[in-house]
């Protein structure tokens, strides 16, 4: 399965598990913050997209962190992804 395919997935999966939208990363517990962290590590990996600045700083940070990201810092990078999903999701079809 390459990079796209598993983004769109990605973004399928992310929508049904919060179909509201933005999670308050402060109410999840850390499995729900792990597996956040995974999909959009996913996400941001896609070639091309990586041009994006704040997606290419998202999937950096995700990468290397040695340590939990804090709470702030995750929910930032979920504001960024769900307020910006549908043209994710665009340019990751291409």
């Amino acid at each position: 399965m390459n990079n796209q395919t598993k983004a769109q997935d990605s973004f399928s999966v992310l929508q049904l598990k919060f179909p509201n939208g933005i999670p308050d990363i402060r109410k999840l517990t850390e499995e729900q913050k792990a597996w956040l962290q995974l999909t959009f590590q996913k996400i941001t990996d896609i070639k091309g997209l990586q041009l994006a600045v704040n997606l290419q700083k998202i999937h950096n940070r995700l990468v290397h962190a040695e340590e939990d990201i804090p709470d702030r810092e995750l929910q930032k990078m979920a504001s960024f992804i769900f307020e910006n999903i549908e043209e994710i999701k665009k340019l990751s079809a291409k």
